[in-house]
């Protein structure tokens, strides 16, 4: 393992068992960087210019965030344009800056071979935490519900879908865009709803954390579990609605879409992205939506600055996101935090 000059990680052992090559990881590319190596296949799109040339948009990535590849027409007619999400390639290329965003020009692309990655932990992003470990805790936090229907009814949801929500990602591209990231924010969501509920006496604790907990479920039929994809339901239906439908379908089994405060529960569900033309049906009408509307808000904004923060500048500045709509800022840090988190005593 090889590390750069601020102690990071930037270039490793590669995931090859050919001596003596490196891996430079997402986050520490740069413009003019010359590259001969391995990347997981995330999604890929065929495209055209303007003057109707073809060309491919893959998206790529490692362990520590994700980066666009442009095959022009030219690469594609030598190398194809069969690179399918989840699978593992080998390109060859260069890093250029387009519209203040890095991105890999590839020269040369393959598959890659059976056996030729000996490990694939640095190629793959996952979550800081066990998805297993999330899960449990989530499922905690369900059976914590005082309301016993409340409580049987989120139970019977995470118990259904235990194995795709510890696998699937919690978004295309924005935040939490990758295997695991689905327990994450439903976790971390749930974890600041919870200080809320209980800092303010007017919550209806038992519906926020329900809410809390079910308001992304419609992401395990929207979304693909691997590459950044979308299914045909997620298409046409999006996640809003078909999370609404799940809910549906298990408070019809358990009997219990009349009472009082299920449409409660229906309505957080439908609102929780805030305004129309977000995906939102409705607006948040209680309090219990619009504390979870801003929190899974405020959770996905945070997660897309940390990510951003993961490449700065000499002045602590990320490059421009689109998402923030500007530079992230690392900020300052006191002596203290910084030996701490460089492993010093």
């Amino acid at each position: 393992m090889i590390r750069d000059e601020s102690g990071n990680t930037s270039i490793r052992e590669s995931a090859t068992d050919v001596p003596g090559t490196v891996h430079v990881s997402v986050r520490n590319l740069k413009p003019g960087d010359k590259l001969s190596q391995f990347f997981q296949v995330l999604s890929i799109e065929s495209r055209k210019t303007r003057s109707g040339d073809d060309f491919v948009n893959l998206i790529v990535g490692d362990e520590t965030g994700s980066i666009s590849a442009r095959l022009w027409s030219q690469t594609i007619r030598r190398w194809g344009k069969e690179f399918p999400a989840g699978e593992f390639v080998k390109l060859e290329g260069r890093v250029e800056s387009y519209k203040d965003q890095h991105q890999i020009v590839v020269e040369k692309i393959r598959k890659a071979a059976e056996g030729e990655l000996s490990d694939l932990k640095f190629l793959t992003r996952r979550p800081v935490e066990c998805p297993d470990d999330l899960y449990g805790e989530l499922m905690r936090y369900g059976q914590s519900i005082s309301d016993e229907w409340i409580s049987d009814l989120v139970v019977t949801v995470l118990t259904e879908n235990a194995e795709a929500l510890t696998t699937f990602p919690a978004a295309k591209m924005v935040h939490h865009a990758y295997q695991g990231g689905l327990i994450e924010h439903l976790v971390s969501v749930t974890r600041k709803v919870i200080g809320l509920a209980d800092a303010d006496p007017k919550t209806k604790r038992d519906l926020a954390v329900a809410g809390a907990i079910l308001h992304d479920i419609g992401k395990i039929q929207e979304l693909k579990p691997v590459g950044q994809a979308r299914t045909a339901a997620g298409r046409l239906l999006g996640h809003v609605m078909l999370g609404f439908d799940i809910l549906n379908k298990v408070g019809s089994e358990k009997g219990c879409v009349d009472e009082p405060w299920f449409m409660e529960l229906q309505h957080i569900v439908l609102s929780h992205h805030g305004q129309e033309e977000y995906g939102a049906p409705v607006r948040p009408a209680t309090r219990e939506a619009l504390i979870v509307h801003h929190v899974d808000l405020l959770d996905s904004r945070l997660k897309i600055l940390d990510e951003a923060l993961a490449s700065v500048d000499g002045e602590g500045f990320s490059s421009y996101n689109k998402w923030l709509e500007g530079r992230a800022y690392a900020g300052y840090q006191s002596p203290a935090k910084e030996d701490k988190e460089n492993g010093n005593a």
